[in-house]
């Protein structure tokens, strides 16, 4: 009798350890649901340079993010393959979402490693993440990429330790809207329509 008891008793001890490590488990994966990006808002300067489009053609930052439109940025490099691809599926997964629907609406793709993303390679990026004609990928000489990056405080010092950023906003006189983390196309979506 006193071996059952004992039985039961270290039965009872192990189911109760199993039970909080659950419980602290799902905890935690709540958490990291709940905080799977930061919002902040900020009113940036964009710098006065020179970008080139994946098609090859020159235009200055300010009129390709000054559209008259909502914008939604991120910086991206073609040979990442970390945060990169994921960041660009889940704008093109948005972009499949909403973009037919909001026609002003522009996704501008800014590549870090300009020294390697020429247009063809923005182009053939672009392709395989199904980019409509709304969306530019943008490279050009890399003291004005790491201008741009500064200008939106995306600037790390190597493309290996950039972060993972989306910036939004509504229109040219808007504040921007900084999205740090990788939010998912629902989230991101739930974002743009927050956008004033």
């Amino acid at each position: 009798m006193f071996i059952t008891s004992k039985i039961s008793l270290n039965t009872a001890i192990i189911f109760l350890a199993l039970l909080s490590l659950v419980t602290s488990a799902t905890v935690r994966a709540e958490n990291v649901t709940e905080q799977s990006y930061s919002r902040s808002v900020h009113d940036y300067k964009i710098p006065n340079v020179n970008v080139v489009t994946q098609d090859g053609k020159k235009a200055k930052l300010s009129e390709v993010l000054n559209h008259g439109g909502p914008v939604i940025v991120n910086f991206i490099f073609t040979s990442c393959n970390a945060i990169c691809p994921i960041m660009t599926a889940i704008l093109s997964k948005v972009n499949a979402t909403i973009g037919s629907s909001s026609p002003n609406l522009r996704f501008v793709s800014i590549s870090i490693d300009p020294e390697h993303d020429s247009p063809s390679m923005l182009a053939k990026y672009a392709k395989k993440f199904n980019a409509s004609s709304n969306w530019q990928f943008l490279t050009g000489d890399i003291a004005e990429i790491q201008q741009i990056q500064r200008a939106f405080e995306a600037y790390r010092g190597d493309k290996m330790n950039h972060a993972s950023l989306t910036l939004m906003r509504a229109s040219s006189t808007s504040s921007w809207v900084r999205i740090e983390g990788i939010a998912s196309p629902d989230e991101l979506i739930r974002e743009y329509t927050l956008l004033r």
